[in-house]
C-alpha cells in the first residue's frame, strides 16, 4: 500500500514538474536544425524563421545546418535529441513524405515527429547556363525527345523536390531525362553554370545572385502561377503542359515525445509568425509561398496526403526504392 502511495505521489510530482517546465518554456536557446547546406534555399529560410521565432519566444533560435543523405542526417539527429522543444527540425516534403518511398532503409523514422507548423511552399525553376542553347522550356524538351536519356538535370539529391519535379515533367512531356544528384543544391547550380549538366530544378532565391549576374537563366517555374520575384518567367503549364503544378514544402517538427504543451507553444509562435503580413513578404522575397496555418491533426492529414501523392508520382515515374 505504501509503495502504491509512493508511486502515486511520484507520478503526480513528475506530472507537475513536466507541466511547470512546459509553462516556462523556453528558458534557454533553441537549435533549429536545417538538413541542408549553408547557402541553400532552405538554409536561408531557416535563418529568417529563426529570427522570427526568437522574437516571438524571447530566446535565441540558432540555425544548425546538418546536410546530407536527402535530409536524413539532420532528421536522425533531431529524432535522437531530447524531446524537450530545444531541438527543432526544419524538414521538407523529402523528409516526411518522400524518403520512406525512395529508400528501403532510413536512419530515422518519418512518423517519429510531431509537426509544429508549415513554413512555406517552395517553387522550382528550370535553370540553365547563360551559354545554353536552350532558350525556352520547349527547346529543352525538344532536345530531350531527340536525345533520350542524354539531356541532364541536377538536383540536391534523390528524393529532393528538384529530382521529383524533373520526374513529373518527364511524364508530362513524354521524355527521358538524365538525373544527376549532387550533395547539395549549390553544387548542382555550379555544375549547371559550368555546363557539366544541362540544367537544374532549383529555387529562385538560391539562384538569384547567378540569375542577376547573368550566369544562368530560368526557363520555367513548376507552380501553377508565376512568382512575384520572377514575374516574366512562364510556368511549365503556360509552356505547353496544362495543369502542371508542383512545389515542395517545408515544415517545423519536434520529436514525437515532446510534451504537448511545448509543441503547442512552438506552434502558437510559428503560426503567429506565419500569419504576419511582413513575414509573408519576407517569404515571398526569397521565392517562398506562404502556406495555410494548420492544427496538429490537420498537419498529420496534410503530410499523409502528400505522401500518398508522392507514391503516385513514384509509380508513374517508375522510381524504385534504393
Amino acid at each position: 500500500m505504501r509503495v502504491l502511495r509512493f508511486l502515486s505521489f511520484a507520478l503526480i510530482a513528475l506530472a507537475a514538474s513536466v507541466s511547470a517546465t512546459a509553462q516556462n518554456y523556453p528558458t534557454k536557446p533553441i537549435r533549429l536544425v536545417v538538413p541542408f547546406a549553408p547557402g541553400s534555399a532552405t538554409d536561408m529560410l531557416g535563418r529568417i524563421v529563426a529570427q522570427g521565432l526568437s522574437e516571438k519566444l524571447g530566446q535565441p533560435v540558432i540555425v544548425e545546418p546538418k546536410p546530407g543523405a536527402g535530409t536524413a542526417i539532420g532528421a536522425q539527429f533531431v529524432e535522437n535529441s531530447a524531446p524537450d522543444g530545444y531541438t527543432v527540425l526544419l524538414g521538407t516534403n523529402a523528409t516526411f513524405a518522400v524518403n520512406s518511398i525512395l529508400y528501403k532503409k532510413l536512419p530515422y523514422d518519418p512518423v517519429s515527429f510531431s509537426f509544429v507548423a508549415p513554413t512555406g511552399g517552395m517553387p522550382s525553376f528550370l535553370i540553365v547556363s547563360a551559354q545554353s542553347k536552350h532558350k525556352t522550356l520547349g527547346e529543352f524538351i525538344k532536345a530531350a525527345k531527340e536525345n533520350p536519356g542524354k539531356v541532364s538535370y541536377a538536383s540536391s539529391g534523390v528524393g529532393s523536390t528538384g529530382h521529383l519535379v524533373g520526374k513529373v515533367l518527364e511524364n508530362a512531356a513524354g521524355v527521358e531525362l538524365l538525373h544527376v544528384p549532387y550533395k547539395d543544391g549549390p553544387q548542382g547550380l555550379t555544375a549547371t553554370m559550368t555546363g557539366e549538366v544541362d540544367g537544374i530544378f532549383y529555387t529562385s532565391i538560391a539562384a538569384m545572385p547567378m540569375i542577376t549576374a547573368g550566369r544562368v537563366k530560368p526557363l520555367a517555374v513548376s507552380t501553377g502561377k508565376r512568382t512575384p520575384e520572377l514575374p516574366t518567367v512562364p510556368t511549365v503549364s503556360e509552356s505547353g503542359y496544362a495543369g502542371f503544378d508542383f512545389s515542395g514544402w517545408t515544415m517545423l517538427a519536434v520529436p514525437r515525445k515532446t510534451p504537448q504543451a511545448v509543441t503547442d507553444k512552438l506552434r502558437e509562435a510559428a503560426n503567429s509568425l506565419m500569419g504576419n503580413p511582413e513575414f509573408q513578404a519576407k517569404l515571398e522575397k526569397i521565392g517562398m509561398q506562404p502556406m495555410a496555418q494548420l492544427s496538429g491533426r490537420e498537419l498529420d492529414t496534410f503530410v499523409t496526403k502528400e505522401r500518398e501523392r508522392m507514391i503516385e508520382v513514384a509509380k508513374k515515374s517508375n522510381i524504385q526504392p534504393e
